[in-house]
């Protein structure tokens, strides 16, 4: 009786302890998938965050290369506009110095002469305040003859150097310090530009 009970007793711890047993490989082999796939996730989220952030870096470095493109060529913009702007300045203050009342005289004798020639009878000069008392007189009396309607010669406080002349149609010509600057800074300008650019880009 005591060894059917003892056997009976080893049976059922052996057989308890191979079920133990089993259900401990399941256990460990279901553990070892579950830590197999939390780790391959672990992996592929790894992955995906690191790629992300490449591509979050390479956004910001490709910005920030596009920012630093933009910065240069706002730069860049910026000189050629201040060059042209001084350009004009050294046009205007060129043309300033050279329209003396001896050359303005001889300018509107060239041109009143000229216009004599093709029959207009008459003519109006529009001066600077100073260069019209400076000039008048000589104006009229060497001019006077040739136009049968006369001579205007007309002061103005609006600029300081050069002249406007028209004939008796009314339209007048405009040949100040400013109206040439003007003329001959638009003709420039554009060409300087086209140098300047050429230049910023070689």
């Amino acid at each position: 009786m005591d060894i059917q009970l003892k056997e009976l007793v080893e049976k059922i711890k052996n057989e308890g302890v191979a079920a133990a047993e089993s259900e401990a490989k399941k256990i460990i082999t279901t553990a070892e998938e579950k830590a197999k796939q939390i780790i391959q996730n672990a992996k592929s989220e790894a992955e995906q965050y690191k790629l992300k952030a490449e591509q979050e870096i390479e956004k910001q470095e490709v910005a920030g290369r596009d920012a630093l493109k933009q910065a240069a060529r706002d730069t860049l913009i910026g000189l050629e506009q201040q060059i042209i702007k001084l350009f004009e300045a050294v046009i205007s203050e060129t043309v300033e110095k050279t329209l003396t009342a001896d050359f303005t005289k001889k300018l509107i004798m060239e041109m009143a002469l000229a216009w004599a020639e093709k029959g207009e009878e008459g003519i109006k000069i529009v001066l600077s305040s100073k260069d019209a008392k400076e000039l008048e007189s000589g104006l009229i009396s060497q001019l006077s003859k040739r136009f049968k309607e006369g001579i205007e010669i007309v002061p103005s406080p609006k600029f300081s150097k050069g002249f406007r002349i028209g004939g008796s149609d009314g339209a007048l010509y405009n040949f100040t310090a400013e109206g040439i600057a003007e003329v001959l800074a638009e003709t420039l300008s554009p060409s300087l530009a086209t140098i300047l650019r050429e230049a910023i880009s070689s």
